[in-house]
């Protein structure tokens, strides 16, 4: 009996350069995915390596650990309407405590990514502070909401509708709908 060859590839090849830098191109370098996120430029750079350009119109949650690490799960939601239904949301917030209790989230991230420019709307403003404010009623802490855009990654500032651009890019992954997710009564 002859036995199938053996191919030694690598499965997985690291950067050359080191976490953090770039190579020229727009794209960020690949993050270390178990540095800590520990404030809002960590957030951001996280962020802009994994959607710093808006495809379509949909909510990213991202979940972390009490260490400020980002857990291996992330949650984009499409179907998001230009306002936010407070019933809806309040389904979506009881959700993300269950899912931030089986796997010991301590707190979540809210990217509203939608194409357009990287200035805040009125309707921004309206899912910034409404995803804010859905750490006031459950046992996870809600950091401060990022907006996609076409120039990429902001921060959303629910309070005044100000954004901070930062200038990565890539599209974003397959959508799961919202209406999927959420069945209200």
């Amino acid at each position: 009996m002859t036995s199938a060859p053996v191919l030694d590839v690598p499965l997985f090849h690291a950067p050359a350069d080191p976490p953090g830098s770039s190579d020229g191109d727009d794209r960020p370098a690949a993050s270390d995915p178990h540095r800590p996120v520990h404030d809002v430029d960590d957030l951001v750079r996280h962020v802009a390596a994994i959607v710093p350009t808006a495809v379509r119109r949909q909510l990213w949650t991202l979940f972390f650990d009490a260490d400020d690490v980002a857990l291996p799960l992330m949650v984009p939601l499409e179907g998001v309407p230009d306002a936010p239904d407070p019933a809806a949301l309040e389904h979506y917030g009881d959700a993300l405590a269950a899912v931030a209790a089986e796997f010991g989230a301590a707190s979540v991230a809210f990217v509203l990514e939608r194409p357009g420019p990287g200035v805040s709307s009125p309707s921004d403003h309206h899912w910034g502070d409404a995803l804010a404010g859905l750490g006031r009623h459950h046992a996870f802490e809600v950091r401060p909401v990022l907006l996609c855009g076409d120039a990429g990654v902001t921060v959303l500032d629910p309070t005044s509708g100000r954004s901070r651009p930062d200038d990565r890019r890539q599209a974003s992954s397959s959508p799961v709908r919202l209406a999927d997710i959420v069945r209200l009564p």
